[in-house]
């Protein structure tokens, strides 16, 4: 039985280093699942030089459907 996924929705998450091996995450949500992987980091990486912490970590999330075909 073959399976198709359905891109439903994507986020971002920024991982910002607060010291002495503490993180904090800062997550941007309802990212389009069809922006390509390079665009994501350049937004990331410019929502992470508007916060005091220095950014330590960028990670995508993808949901999707899996429908029977």
């Amino acid at each position: 039985m073959p399976v198709q996924a359905i891109p439903q929705m994507s986020q971002i998450r920024l991982r910002l280093s607060a010291g002495n091996n503490r993180f904090i995450f800062r997550t941007i949500n309802n990212v389009k699942p069809t922006a390509s992987d390079e665009d994501c980091y350049a937004v990331a990486v410019a929502i992470a030089g508007l916060q005091s912490l220095p950014l330590a970590g960028v990670f995508r999330e993808n949901d999707e459907e899996l429908i029977e075909m």
